[in-house]
């Protein structure tokens, strides 16, 4: 009989141990293998020993359970769960790979944190149970061979896991993109799946953007419930609602977004009121009205938190009925709308802010593009009244603009890369987008706006959702000022009083000295997160003592919350609700600024398969590009288009490089290459269902005379 404790005494004694090495050392006869393999799973499932990736055992002790969200690294090969300590700390918990026992990335799973005895290595977990599959469904392309079909995941996080299809609600056919229904899955990592439709071919250009939002569960697609409810809803405004709102259909309001904008939530007006002061109208569709709290479709806009905007669509935050009917404040018909009217000086110092419900009928939709060409050519429009009312607007907005200059609002100048895509999404050009004096003219319209609700909020002691930004942390500007020592930029920063203007300051100095894509992008990384928060702390980045999200309440749910806030303690004084308020505010916040990471996530994830798209078709091409970031295996090159390729070391020519602390330089025996260094690349890849780009030094592509003919296999 084969003895538990002699087998755990060996296992401790001779670790890391496999098998058979295990069998002999404990004498263990060929009919007595069953045995052993028996006390080996039960020491395991007793969380004695691991089975390493390499099938040899090692003794742990259990140091914890826990729970939290898995999420994979590395496409797969390793994961690690989160776990929150207390408000202010998480710890990170690492699981190999051999250790998922089929979870999925994002499950909600529980974990046992194990430690090896001998203690030569870290903590690490093993998953033990999945409370909550966030994946049901995934992308697949349909491969046959052996006259069997076979699905192969996109996704490469799925690499690892075997699938086997179940039944299909479609034909199958040979290289067909599919969605396809998780059944069941085992703790080896297989699978049973159901087709459940097909996404399209493989050469339908919006093919792999599709299959992204399968895999990662974002539908444009409503409830049967959200649509039923949407349905109820008036095309037109009900004249009870008319009652105790300002009429304001006479007056000059419009909309100004882009070309493509098809749900419009703000409006805005400019007078000069009799004593030269101006008078700033924000209009905002008053979505609160007819978006009732726990409603369906308010709780599916919780659950959403924001609209998507994708290359060639949008993912809605509300249904179409809301978000370009009722809500959308179009031309020529008659909108409800909360608005504020806000009395400005001559210095940019608000002197007075009412908000109030109002009735509103914009007079135009104009566009970024035809009002920058207003400013800039002088091209009038036919009406007037509009001419006057824009100037009075330009006027405005600059001295809007100084005076948060004065304070210390940065802009950092971040381009963003723009797709044009045709009818079928097939990309034909990508583009950066210059920002005009319009979009600027809104942006700080805007600003104002939710300036004046969080001050009038903050003010008054209701409870809010605020906008919150804190200052660089010390460890990020001691960081910021070695990088610039690094680059030889000289410049003083004063880290204990650290302020919006002081920092301001500080990058114009530097942009004297250097002005280009890289030292914007330091200066971003500098910074903290802006989140969503029930305790104001101001907003260092905007330089607001106060501010909130009010402008935007189709398509950002914590504007949905003030403007329900505004409602119910400020026009009704339902002082009854501000407890309310204040238990709820802060959960809804931290799912907000959860829910808009992974949006942001989402868009950008979404574009960077374009851009591969695009670089497939220059594969072999030389481009020149500036190196933003080095890391240890290797360069990030940004192009003028503002999309990046990846070169890595092994395409670097010289073998071995090495990169100093600061991230700032490689450097090999031949070469030196710095960030900000502009580099000629050889474009060697494009992966359409990555995203990633790959490249080539050019000085390397030629000194090494790589394959031409397989870097241009377009295929």
């Amino acid at each position: 009989m084969v003895k538990e404790l002699e087998i755990y005494k060996i296992l401790i004694k001779y670790a890391p141990i496999d098998y058979l090495t295990l069998a002999r050392k404990a004498n263990i006869k060929k009919h007595q293998n069953s045995e052993l393999t028996s006390i080996l799973k039960k020491l395991k499932n007793n969380n004695k020993i691991t089975e390493n990736k390499d099938h040899t055992y090692s003794p742990v002790s259990l140091v914890e359970s826990v729970e939290g969200k898995i999420e994979y690294a590395s496409e797969g090969k390793f994961a690690f769960v989160n776990v929150e300590e207390n408000s202010e700390k998480n710890k990170s918990i690492f699981i190999p790979k051999n250790e998922f026992n089929g979870a999925f990335n994002g499950d909600i799973v529980k974990v046992n944190v194990l430690r090896y005895l001998n203690g030569d290595s870290k903590d690490f977990g093993k998953v033990t149970e999945i409370l909550e599959s966030k994946i049901k469904t995934i992308s697949g392309i349909i491969k046959f061979k052996n006259n069997r079909f076979f699905f192969e995941p996109i996704n490469k996080n799925f690499k690892n896991f075997f699938f086997t299809i179940i039944d299909s609600s479609i034909v199958l056919e040979n290289e067909i993109v599919v969605s396809a229904e998780i059944l069941k899955k085992s703790r080896n990592n297989f699978c049973e799946i159901s087709i459940i439709n097909k996404i399209g071919d493989l050469n339908d250009p919006m093919v792999f953007v599709n299959s992204y939002l399968v895999d990662n569960n974002v539908s444009s697609n409503f409830s049967k419930k959200v649509l039923a409810e949407a349905l109820k809803l008036p095309n037109e405004i009900d004249k009870s609602g008319i009652i105790n709102r300002l009429d304001l259909r006479n007056e000059t309001i419009v909309t100004i977004d882009g070309n493509d904008t098809k749900d419009f939530d703000d409006a805005i007006s400019v007078k000069i009121n009799s004593d030269n002061t101006y008078e700033l109208g924000v209009h905002i569709a008053d979505v609160s009205y007819y978006v009732k709290e726990n409603s369906e479709i308010d709780k599916e806009a919780l659950k959403r938190g924001t609209s998507i905007y994708l290359v060639n669509k949008v993912i809605p935050m509300l249904p179409e009925k809301l978000s370009n009917g009722i809500c959308s404040l179009n031309p020529n018909v008659d909108r409800f709308t909360l608005s504020t009217i806000i009395t400005i000086d001559k210095n940019g110092n608000t002197l007075k802010c009412e908000i109030k419900p109002t009735i509103i009928r914009s007079k135009y939709r104009l566009t970024y593009d035809r009002v920058n060409q207003f400013i800039n050519e002088n091209k009038l429009f036919d009406d007037n009244k509009l001419n006057e009312m824009l100037d009075k607007a330009v006027e405005l907005a600059k001295i809007i603009r100084k005076y948060k200059n004065d304070q210390g609002y940065i802009d950092f100048e971040i381009k963003e890369p723009y797709v044009k895509t045709n009818d079928k999404g097939e990309v034909l050009d990508i583009i950066v987008k210059e920002t005009g004096f319009a979009e600027n003219l809104i942006e700080d319209f805007m600003m104002r706006a939710n300036e004046e609700v969080a001050l009038y909020l903050a003010k008054h002691k209701f409870p809010a959702m605020y906008r919150i930004h804190e200052k660089p942390s010390e460890e990020k500007l001691i960081m910021f000022k070695e990088i610039l020592n690094e680059l030889n930029i000289n410049v003083e920063i004063d880290m204990n009083n650290i302020t919006p203007k002081s920092f301001r300051e500080t990058i114009e100095k530097i942009k004297l000295q250097r002005d280009d894509e890289y030292t914007k992008m330091l200066f971003l990384r500098t910074m903290s997160k802006a989140i969503y928060s029930s305790n104001n702390i101001g907003h260092f980045g905007l330089a607001s003592n106060n501010y909130c999200h009010f402008t935007s309440p189709i398509r950002r749910y914590p504007d949905l919350i003030i403007h329900r806030i505004i409602r119910d303690l400020v026009l009704n004084k339902d002082k009854s609700k501000v407890s309310y308020y204040n238990q709820i505010l802060e959960n809804i916040a931290k799912q907000n600024t959860e829910s808009e990471a992974l949006a942001l996530l989402n868009e950008r994830s979404t574009n960077d398969l374009k851009f591969a798209e695009y670089w497939k078709s220059k594969i072999g091409e030389k481009v020149t590009g500036q190196v933003l970031s080095i890391m240890p295996f290797g360069l990030f090159v940004q192009f003028e288009n503002h999309t990046e390729a990846m070169v890595h070391k092994t395409n670097m020519c010289d073998n071995e490089y090495e990169i100093n602390d600061l991230k700032t330089e490689f450097k090999s025996q031949n070469r030196v290459i710095k960030i900000g260094d502009n580099v000629d690349v050889i474009i060697s890849g494009a992966d359409e269902k990555t995203g990633k780009v790959d490249a080539i030094l050019y000085e390397c592509f030629i000194s090494q005379n790589f394959d031409k003919k397989g870097l241009n296999d377009k295929k």
